[in-house]
């Protein structure tokens, strides 16, 4: 059994300038399993709870701590309103089966995972208080556990899930969110790994110039504008490091496909 409760979650989402509710006895609150063992959790795991309009943020984070059989369903819940819920800082049933993916064996994300419930998902327009306060507690989270995967449920049990879903920044009508897209917007605030999109695309851009060698002046050019991009990724990479090399940026989309 794990032994690691993330105790810290309140805190590290109200330093996000988040707000937060405690849900009673969310310190000691985990799967069967316990808390996570070393080294996890390496991901965010992105859901929504397909409740009606009429649904409550509170109704939904008590029904995933401890109203379904298999609860609790996720660590955190995201009310419409841009509230962090906090259920449970042990590991959870948040995934089920699906996989494998990012390295996880099929079926086990649920011990690599801090799952993310957010109240809706209905059909109706996600609610802005709410998409922005999702980017900012995943970003925080991501840049407090050191995670370096953030998943919707969809990619991970493409076969029978599809959230997270419904008309929002990153999807039209009752569509699956563009996880992509996502990832692409949570960049701008947390230091998590580029989508293979991104990764594609700088690649595409510095070896698409007709002279794009290693003296080039055009890769050069690209470079300092696709820098902050690329530093996320490198991860060591400081405002006043040097430029990466062209070859490293090659490097970077062979080794992530």
């Amino acid at each position: 059994m794990g032994d690691r409760y993330l105790t810290d979650l309140t805190d590290v989402l109200r330093a996000a300038g988040l707000p937060v509710i405690e849900l009673d006895g969310w310190r000691t609150r985990a799967r069967g399993s316990g808390g996570y063992d070393p080294g996890k959790p390496t991901h965010v795991m992105v859901h929504h709870t397909a409740s009606p309009p009429s649904s409550s943020g509170e109704g939904d984070a008590w029904y995933c701590a401890e109203g379904d059989e298999d609860a609790p369903l996720s660590n955190l819940c995201l009310d419409r309103d841009g509230v962090w819920w906090v259920l449970a800082a042990g590991a959870t049933n948040t995934n089920g089966k699906g996989g494998p993916l990012d390295g996880v064996p099929a079926d086990s994300m649920n011990t690599y995972a801090i799952g993310v419930e957010a109240n809706g998902g209905y059909g109706e327009t996600w609610p802005d208080a709410q998409t922005d306060s999702y980017l900012a507690g995943v970003a925080a989270l991501c840049d407090h556990y050191g995670l370096a995967y953030v998943r919707g449920h969809a990619e991970w049990a493409p076969d029978r899930k599809v959230d997270p879903a419904g008309p929002s920044p990153w999807a039209t009508g009752n569509s699956t969110w563009d996880m992509d897209d996502f990832r692409h917007d949570l960049s701008e605030e947390a230091d998590v790994a580029l989508s293979d999109k991104d990764i594609d695309r700088i690649a595409a851009r510095v070896w698409s110039y007709p002279a794009a060698g290693e003296g080039s002046k055009a890769t050069r050019w690209f470079l300092e504008h696709a820098y902050g991009i690329v530093r996320r990724y490198l991860g060591g990479y400081q405002d006043d490091s040097p430029l990466p090399e062209p070859t490293m940026l090659q490097q970077i989309h062979d080794n992530t496909r």
